[in-house]
């Protein structure tokens, strides 16, 4: 039976709780059993790239997408996996009102032990869904597995904010930028 992500994990993501909360307020779910728990969870800054810029008019866009996690907690997580350094890349049909899910996401996950130091790289391919909240602004979820390296066959999970959309480029020279929180996790087999 295929794995579903639960929606009430979202607010548990972000690192900015009354910003980001009030983005996605609703969807927390009473909490389940600690086996259902993720192997690791990190909060951090995301930031995406869109080129060649949300417009009014959909069209097609290559996005990118980088984020830097900070202290990753969790079930299994040890010194040898205590930060993250996220890309990723996809293309699709965007523009500042469409939000169409985009199925060929692709990247890595490179890890960091309490040192500093390389420890590891997940390497994973999934798809990106954006959300639209009251505020105008977005919710991106990229939902994707784990093919090679650290925590295969494992399900990675970015959510992130996007706070930075500034409507008036959407009427002009384009969206090419947005950033804010965000939270790496893990999910358990």
């Amino acid at each position: 039976m295929p794995r579903t992500f639960p929606r009430r994990r979202l607010t548990a993501l972000l690192s900015s709780p009354a910003l980001v909360g009030a983005l996605i307020a609703g969807t927390a779910q009473p909490a389940q059993a600690q086996d259902d728990a993720p192997l690791a969870v990190c909060a951090g800054d995301v930031e995406q790239t869109i080129d060649p810029g949300l417009t009014v008019l959909p069209q097609s866009q290559k996005v990118s997408v980088t984020g830097d996690f900070h202290t990753c907690t969790g079930q299994l997580i040890d010194p040898e996996h205590a930060f993250a350094e996220y890309t990723a890349s996809a293309t699709g049909l965007l523009s500042c009102t469409l939000n169409v899910p985009i199925t060929n996401a692709n990247g890595s996950v490179r890890w960091q032990d309490e040192g500093g130091e390389h420890s590891g790289t997940s390497h994973f391919t999934g798809g990106i869904t954006l959300s639209q909240r009251p505020l105008g602004e977005n919710v991106g979820i990229v939902v994707a597995t784990i093919n090679s390296g650290e925590f295969q066959g494992r399900t990675l999970v970015l959510t992130s904010a996007r706070l930075t959309i500034n409507p008036l480029q959407c009427l002009t020279s384009g969206v090419r930028r947005v950033a804010g929180p965000g939270a790496l996790e893990i999910l358990p087999l």
